[in-house]
């Protein structure tokens, strides 16, 4: 082989190489989506269009140490009630006052963050879906992002004028319960998944019969942005979850569940409902299930 062949040869090599290399690179982008929006778009709305509201759903303590410049601090915990069991579903009411209390209206563009996988900003998001605010989508990536996406950040508290905010009746199509629950137990039916987003550690100590595990942390890569919709697709039915399936996802408090209803939405399952009383409800009106196995104690990050 002549010495120009060999470096035509290597030259068509590396060209592969770096084709193969750039192919393999997770597209971890959702432009144009329902339930997710990128960064750089929050930025950009952020400074354009004033009927944007971003909120911060971290914890109080997190939020006063900096925040995005402008974004209100409203947790989870906020828009939930205590009964029967912890962080249910609170009622139209406490969801009017509470959101017409941090200045939202009906007409704001609802952008929401977190530092959590995007779990407390799920719930949020399912919350407001629930009672009719179609406006609301969940940054990408979280807080970590939007510093990355050069978003002004503060320390001061914003406090926004109060509002008149008008909630639609809830609608409970995307919501499963505890009956629901017992029926599937006993009588399982074809098509219906009980999805179980906890940890093995969680699993392992009880759970819903017949319910499969597929941890939530599994929705995300290592940088903590969410999967594409076409992995979440593709490694969704390696666990032999079909797009045409019902599936009742639930975790401890349906927090973590939330961040998979949206990212599998998103991926074009339609047909998912979330268990609102979850194993805490759960736990306090059945027999606990055991496995056989040994089981894994429960770590301080499976607590919601």
């Amino acid at each position: 082989m002549t010495k120009r062949n060999q470096m035509i040869k290597l030259l068509i090599l590396s060209l592969l190489l770096v084709f193969s290399l750039t192919s393999c690179t997770n597209d971890t982008s959702y432009p144009g989506t329902m339930n997710v929006v990128e960064a750089s778009k929050v930025v950009e709305d952020l400074a354009s269009n004033p009927d944007v509201i971003v909120i911060d759903a971290r914890e109080e303590e997190a939020y006063n140490k900096g925040h995005v410049d402008g974004a209100i601090c409203l947790t989870h915990t906020e828009l939930s009630t205590d009964q029967p069991v912890s962080m249910m579903l609170p009622s139209k009411e406490q969801l009017e006052k509470t959101l017409g209390g941090k200045g939202i209206s009906n007409d704001s563009v609802i952008y929401v963050y977190d530092d959590n996988q995007g779990i407390f900003a799920a719930r949020i998001w399912w919350t407001l879906k629930v009672f009719g605010h179609e406006n609301v989508m969940i940054v990408n990536g979280g807080s970590n992002a939007l510093v990355k996406a050069n978003a002004p950040l503060a320390i001061e508290t914003t406090t926004l004028p109060t509002t008149e905010y008008v909630a639609k009746d809830a609608d409970l199509s995307t919501v499963a319960t505890y009956d629901d629950m017992v029926a599937l137990a006993e009588n399982p039916v074809e098509g219906v998944v009980i999805l179980d987003v906890r940890s093995l550690a969680e699993y392992q100590a009880g759970y819903i019969p017949g319910a499969i595990l597929y941890p939530h942390t599994k929705n995300v890569y290592s940088d903590d942005t969410f999967m594409s919709s076409r992995d979440l697709g593709l490694f969704y039915k390696e666990a032999g979850i079909k797009k045409e399936d019902t599936i009742i996802i639930y975790c401890k408090s349906s927090v973590r569940a939330t961040q998979t209803m949206a990212l599998l939405q998103e991926a074009g399952y339609e047909n998912l409902k979330v268990y609102d009383g979850a194993w805490l409800e759960w736990e306090s009106k059945t027999d606990v299930i055991i496995p056989v196995e040994e089981v894994a104690p429960v770590g301080p990050s499976d607590g919601s």
